[in-house]
């Protein structure tokens, strides 16, 4: 099986997709930034079922981003699969917006995996490879919330597209936008809870679907240049506000 790169792994629905993608023999290379207790327990954990490794790394910072992807393939050699996962979520909306917040979650949730994708390109690979881009389900069910975090990841997922077409037949580039998944650290648990499951299914999204949206999207060798939305249908009833997020409550 392949070696994967997934960054901001060590926790959350990272930490998940490290899970499932070792359970199906891939070695794992988890990337965190200030996260290294849980990304060493992580690390112990997998490598009972396949070989894993950790790497740190800044992603607001150039040099580190640039570094990323040479250091990681001297663990097990060239990357077959990369998962952009790591991304900087903090509240703003049109009245507290700011240059420094904005140009953060740019870096961060936009620049950084573009310059991840174009070093992974880089790579002499063996097999066709795989990168997979984790969104949001906000995409299509915009609200005035989160407008920096907004704009990031929207540039992300416009460019799903031109990078398929760009890195095809080599390298297949897709999206994964979920739902509501897990409370954020600044969010409303409570508002959470209650509004998790309000979705055409039923149900929210789970980790355990979005690292099984992962899986399948590596096994789909036909499959390039898509979105998928793993939301139990959220985005289909939206929402004016985000679920309290950044209000303390």
């Amino acid at each position: 099986m392949g070696v994967a790169l997934v960054t901001g792994g060590a926790k959350r629905i990272g930490a998940e997709i490290c899970r499932a993608l070792a359970s199906n023999g891939h070695s794992i290379i988890i990337h965190y930034r200030n996260s290294v207790e849980e990304a060493t327990e992580l690390s112990e954990e997998l490598n009972k079922v396949s070989k894993s490794a950790i790497i740190r790394a800044d992603l607001e910072n150039l040099d580190d981003v640039k570094s990323l992807v040479p250091k990681a393939v001297k663990f097990f050699g060239h990357i077959d699969i990369l998962i952009n996962n790591a991304s900087m979520f903090e509240y703003d909306n049109i009245k507290s917006i700011n240059s420094d917040l904005f140009n953060r979650s740019i870096a961060t949730n936009t620049l950084a995996p573009i310059l991840l994708i174009q070093a992974f390109a880089e790579q002499s690979l063996e097999a066709q490879g795989c990168i997979i881009n984790l969104l949001d389900q906000k995409l299509e069910n915009p609200n005035q919330d989160y407008l920096s975090y907004t704009a990031s990841k929207t540039a992300l997922a416009g460019l799903v597209e031109p990078l398929a077409i760009g890195l095809a037949p080599a390298i297949r580039v897709n999206g994964i936008a979920p739902g509501l998944t897990l409370p954020s650290p600044h969010a409303s648990v409570s508002e959470f809870k209650k509004l998790h499951d309000k979705t055409p299914l039923g149900r929210g999204a789970t980790p355990r679907d979005i690292s099984e949206a992962v899986v399948f999207l590596i096994s789909a060798q036909s499959v390039t240049g898509q979105v998928l939305f793993v939301d139990g249908g959220e985005r289909l009833h939206p929402r004016d506000t985000d679920v309290l997020y950044g209000r303390g409550e």
